[in-house]
């Protein structure tokens, strides 16, 4: 394999799917080295290096995989060996149609996604965890998952395949774990003993063994999963003495049957969005090094009405320059800005150097020479106390 033949089609194919998919060119470079049979994309390399060659039949494979689409928001996150698993439980799903309609069904991590063009539904592993409907589309286009009948034919065919992915999780389980003794005790199906009472620790709530039987070791009160039930309360002080006890079906009660969220990217602005926006702007008013350092270093607050507030460091941004650029994003965005000129310790001496050219390798070498001529280079071989 060559860096200007197959090697460098990977990167391509790769590329395009990254963007098509919205995620990190490296997440799609490890998925596809997946595809090839490698762990992530260093390792390909590294094979490559060592006489490894990929045959024209795996590169169609690759094209057609860069093809292909994330089936939801949802599958978007996790590490890329945690993605090549869900790309394996994709290309195991089931498909079909409703009312002329294709979806997709199949069993995630022991959720089930029934999944269409703009929708999907996921029924959790947590038997008393109600199914969320996510959907990806302009609400006032029609989308077939916010029809009534065409929503509870989709939902059933996912809560049937659930039902059977939670008989399976039950076989795999110790008997012990799902039938209580006549006295409620259980066994925990992680291993961690014998009980007729159980603790959250996600919620702090104390949890009977008939409770946590009947819900698949899912606290019923905040849906926490089994990693987080526990015999004792090790992290309180009395050991749980003091817990409140969970009543059964806390999850989802007067809950409507669904619950149906808007699964498309909405912009939320914070503090930090609005400074890194802000400060963004700040670079690209800069037309020298000296502003650039002033942009990165410049103080910016913003308060809870997103009110936004710049202190510039006067001697890297000129107290009569007006910052056109940061200025019009503020207007974009609503926002009412205010902008002042400060005084603090600036990182290098003689600001003025950083006036004289945009390239901050050239402003580097200038630095150096003016702190070599007055001797003030620090010596790079002495050790550091």
């Amino acid at each position: 394999m060559t860096e200007t033949n197959d090697l460098h089609r990977l990167k391509t194919l790769a590329k395009r799917y990254a963007r098509a998919n919205r995620i990190p060119q490296h997440q799609a470079l490890d998925l596809i080295a997946g595809k090839l049979g490698f762990p992530n994309w260093v390792k390909l390399i590294s094979a490559t290096k060592n006489g490894w060659e990929i045959d024209a039949e795996k590169i169609k494979g690759v094209e057609a995989f860069s093809r292909g689409a994330l089936p939801a928001v949802t599958f978007l996150k996790g590490d890329p060996e945690a993605m090549n698993r869900r790309f394996e439980y994709l290309e195991q799903a089931e498909h079909g149609t409703i009312g002329g309609h294709a979806y997709r069904l199949q069993e995630v991590m022991g959720d089930v996604i029934i999944a269409g063009e703009g929708w999907s539904i996921r029924v959790p592993e947590n038997p008393s965890a109600i199914p969320v409907v996510e959907t990806y589309t302009n609400p006032e286009l029609n989308c077939p998952v916010l029809e009534p009948e065409f929503l509870q034919r989709a939902l059933r065919l996912a809560t049937d395949r659930a039902g059977l992915v939670r008989a399976e999780i039950s076989t795999d389980w110790p008997r012990r774990s799902t039938k209580p003794d006549l006295n409620g005790v259980v066994r925990h199906p992680l291993g961690r003993g014998e009980s007729d009472v159980w603790f959250c620790l996600h919620c702090d709530g104390k949890i009977t063994g008939r409770q946590i039987a009947e819900t698949l070791w899912h606290c019923p009160g905040c849906g926490a999963s089994p990693l987080d039930i526990f015999e004792t309360a090790f992290w309180c002080e009395d050991e749980g003495k003091s817990f409140l006890p969970v009543k059964i079906g806390t999850v989802g009660q007067d809950k409507p049957e669904v619950q149906i969220v808007d699964g498309r990217p909405k912009l939320d602005l914070d503090e930090e969005k609005i400074t890194l926006l802000m400060r963004s702007a700040l670079l690209d008013d800069a037309t020298n090094v000296s502003e650039k350092l002033g942009a990165l270093l410049a103080e910016i607050s913003v308060d809870d009405e997103n009110d936004v507030f710049i202190a510039l460091e006067v001697d890297l941004w000129p107290e009569d320059k007006e910052p056109v650029q940061a200025l019009a994003v503020s207007k974009l965005l609503g926002l009412e800005t205010d902008f002042v000129s400060s005084w603090s310790t600036i990182p290098f001496a003689w600001p003025g150097l950083g006036e004289m050219t945009l390239s901050t390798s050239e402003y580097t070498q200038m630095m150096l020479d003016a702190y070599a001529q007055y001797g003030g280079l620090p010596d790079r071989n002495a050790k550091k106390e």
